[in-house]
């Protein structure tokens, strides 16, 4: 005689674990089905860039010699190449095709683009632009530097402005004292390290 341990269950078949079966999980490497937004305007925008480089190239002055590769040559092959890269990434993401996440990523697949963020960046990279003239090269790009910091989700401000300010002024000094290189300092510092 078997006991009511070893009589198998008529929804099971015999030796199997009487334990329900969890639905197999989903390949987070393979990513959500469907057009990602922003990866999408990425592609748009890269294919943008290659386009203004080409039509950008046309406006530089050609030499009368003609028995060599002309100045503009080489942006119209880096242009070609980046509207070329663009485009092809915005037909792979148009269709859906997304590439497998690094196992070293601690990223969610599923999460969308975190727009706030993109705008804070956009925003920073604008201002530092703007103000690289009025306040000088490193002040402009501390402050790109900790709001980039923050708006990826920094906690706190002051730590990434004191670790921007320190890189900013290190390669403001190496570039302007070292290599002669034209990057404006803001009277401050200027005056501060004249005696380099």
């Amino acid at each position: 005689m078997s006991s009511a341990e070893d009589v198998a269950r008529p929804d099971t078949p015999a030796g199997d674990d009487a334990r329900p079966r969890t639905p197999a999980r989903p390949d987070p490497s393979a990513g959500p089905p469907g057009r990602g937004t922003g990866e999408l305007v990425m592609a748009l925008l890269l294919a943008a860039l290659g386009l203004y480089l080409i039509l950008d190239a046309a406006s530089i002055a050609v030499p009368g010699s003609t028995n060599q590769v002309g100045p503009r040559f080489f942006p119209y092959l880096v242009g070609g190449v980046i509207t070329a890269t663009g485009i092809a990434l915005a037909v792979r993401v148009w269709r859906g095709d997304r590439g497998p996440a690094d196992e070293s990523e601690d990223v969610d697949p599923t999460a969308g683009t975190s727009w706030s963020a993109v705008g804070i960046i956009a925003v920073a990279f604008l201002a530092h632009a703007l103000l690289i003239n009025v306040v000088g090269w490193p002040l402009a790009v501390t402050l790109m530097f900790g709001t980039v910091a923050w708006g990826l989700g920094a906690r706190g401000i002051v730590r990434p402005l004191i670790v921007g300010g320190i890189a900013a002024v290190v390669v403001w000094i190496v570039f302007v004292k070292a290599l002669n290189v034209a990057l404006p300092g803001g009277t401050l510092l200027e005056w501060a390290t004249d005696w380099f």
